[in-house]
C-alpha cells in the first residue's frame, strides 16, 4: 500500500483475474476499505463497547492461564496471532502452498539432456493436496537413508550416526538439541533438479 497510487495497478489486476476464487477477492477489499467484521471495527462502528479477542479470553480461562495480555481483537490478530484459530490458519496455508507448489509444478517446462522435465515435484500431487514429507523420507528418496522397519527407534539412531559423523567430517559445531530439530522438521515443499538428482 505504500507504493505509488497505492498499489491501485496491482488490485485491478488482481481484481480483474477471474481465475481467482472470489471470497479471496472480497476478503482483500474487506480489509484495504476497514470493513472486515472483526472487534476493533464493530467498536469504531459504534455496535461493541470492547475490543478485546473474546476467543483467547476464553482459551486463556480453558488453560488456566493468569493474567493474559490484553488482545485487540484486529483482522491481523485473527489471520495472523489468535492462538484459538491456529488450526484452521494451518489448514489455509497448507491449501495455498499445494496450489503453489503445483502451479509452480505445471509451469516448469525446463528440459535436461535426456528430454524430461528439469524439476521434479514429488509432494505436488494437484492443486487439492499435498504430500508432507518428512525427513526421513526425502533422504530415503535421495539415496541418502535406507528406511529401517519400525521399532526400537533404529531410524533416528540410524540417522542421527550419520549427521553426527558429517558434522565431524566437517569439523562443524553441534549439539543433540540441533540435531533433534533437523530431524523433526517437516519440509513445506519439495523440488529436485532431475540433472543432479
Amino acid at each position: 500500500m505504500t507504493r505509488e497510487d497505492s498499489s491501485r495497478d496491482l488490485l485491478g489486476k488482481f481484481h480483474k483475474d477471474r481465475s481467482v476464487w472470489i471470497r479471496a477477492r472480497r476478503r482483500v477489499l474487506q480489509c484495504l476499505s476497514y470493513q472486515f467484521a472483526c472487534a476493533l471495527q464493530l467498536k469504531q462502528w459504534g455496535v461493541l463497547n470492547e475490543v478485546k479477542c473474546c476467543l483467547r479470553e476464553k482459551y486463556y480461562k480453558e488453560k488456566s492461564i493468569r493474567d493474559p495480555p490484553d488482545t485487540v481483537e484486529s483482522v491481523v490478530h485473527i489471520q495472523c496471532y489468535c492462538p484459538v484459530l491456529q488450526l484452521p490458519r494451518i489448514a489455509i496455508h497448507h491449501r495455498i502452498l499445494s496450489e503453489l507448489m503445483f502451479s509452480i509444478r505445471k509451469s516448469s517446462t525446463e528440459l535436461n539432456d535426456a528430454s524430461e522435465p528439469s524439476w521434479h515435484f514429488p509432494s505436488a500431487l494437484s492443486p487439492e493436496a499435498h504430500a508432507e514429507w518428512g525427513l526421513y523420507k526425502i533422504l530415503k528418496y535421495m539415496g541418502l537413508h535406507d528406511i529401517l522397519p519400525p521399532g526400537a527407534g533404529q531410524n533416528k539412531a540410524n540417522l542421527r550416526k550419520n549427521i553426527e559423523e558429517y558434522h565431524i567430517a566437517y569439523a562443524i559445531d553441534f549439539d543433540n538439541t540441533d540435531i533433534d530439530l533437523f530431524i523433526a522438521r517437516r519440509l513445506d515443499g519439495l523440488a529436485f533438479d532431475n540433472e543432479k538428482n
